[in-house]
């Protein structure tokens, strides 16, 4: 594939030496040219040793200005898209990208634009494989896995679950702009589900129907896959209801973050839809279902659909 622009590999790592050298082989077998910014967040392990040493070695890895400040996932990410220009994709430490993972992703950001317009701000991500700490495959799906409609991608479904891996995600330069000229880091629970719900409310997603990146599971994830089906999860969730409503207050406080960050910014129908979505906690327990329902605000599959009307 022949590209005009080369995208940037924003790489944010944290104490990630068992994995670290295996994610960083995977980049360099990538099939189209890349440059890659990373941004150690004050590792202790050897993991910044280990990135210096890669800076020396390949002209395409570069080591950033702001390595050393502890900013949390989110606020590394942010950091990193606030130095670059251009097409910009997000990396983990302890994942493997497959060759394609960049061709296929800005093949797809290229006829994206020239469908859209290159103005349009536009975020391309991918489905995943799922592999264990050893790189024993778990699930050859994320989606599948974890039960995830890749079309689910409005405003609206956005504001109540991400579909939206870090990982596998590429944006465009109009989108990187907007995100790094109005993000408040504060209370933004994680990155990637800020720049889908940006990309939903000001441009498009786009899904590339593949597994572009193993996800590693290895029990210390942020965030991952869970190791229960859908069932399961649904079992467990009704004996931790506490922790459950926990995790939907969750929605409101990421959804008032975007809201935040973009008022003034918003169109008045995209900021009325995050409004509304925040008032329905306010509502009687009984009418909930009913608002959820009628926004849209629904969960992807009909299992957690119906825990969501249970707990909401």
């Amino acid at each position: 594939m022949e590209m005009v622009i080369k995208p940037t590999v924003l790489l944010a790592a944290y104490n990630g030496l068992p994995y670290l050298n295996e994610l960083i082989d995977s980049l360099k077998r990538q099939t189209v040219p890349f440059s890659c910014l990373i941004q150690d967040d004050g590792s202790t392990d050897g993991t910044l040793e280990v990135l210096q040493s890669l800076t020396l070695s390949d002209p395409r890895f570069s080591l950033s200005a702001s390595s050393g400040q502890h900013l949390g996932a989110a606020g590394n990410f942010l950091s990193l898209l606030s130095q670059v220009e251009g097409p910009a994709a997000c990396c983990d430490q302890d994942d493997i990208w497959e060759p394609e993972r960049l061709e296929l992703g800005m093949q797809a950001l290229e006829e994206a634009e020239a469908r859209l317009g290159k103005e349009t701000p536009i975020l391309v991500h991918s489905d995943l494989s799922v592999i264990s700490g050893d790189g024993t495959l778990i699930h050859e799906s994320f989606f599948r896995h974890q039960g995830w409609d890749p079309k689910a991608v409005s405003l609206p479904r956005l504001l109540v679950q991400n579909n939206v891996t870090g990982c596998a995600c590429l944006m465009n330069d109009p989108l990187r702009r907007l995100i790094a000229g109005h993000a408040v880091r504060e209370n933004m629970f994680m990155h990637d589900w800020f720049f889908a719900q940006t990309a939903a409310a000001f441009g498009a997603i786009v899904f590339v129907p593949r597994a572009l990146v193993r996800y590693r599971q290895h029990g210390t994830n942020a965030i991952g896959a869970s190791a229960s089906g859908l069932t399961g999860r649904f079992l467990k969730a009704l004996q931790m209801p506490a922790a459950v409503r926990k995790r939907l207050k969750v929605n409101e406080t990421q959804a008032a973050c975007l809201l935040r960050s973009y008022e003034g910014v918003l169109s008045a129908e995209q900021e009325e839809i995050i409004r509304r979505f925040l008032a329905i906690s306010k509502a009687p327990k009984c009418k909930r279902p009913f608002l959820l329902k009628k926004g849209d605000y629904l969960m992807q599959s009909p299992v957690t659909r119906l825990g969501q009307y249970l707990m909401t």
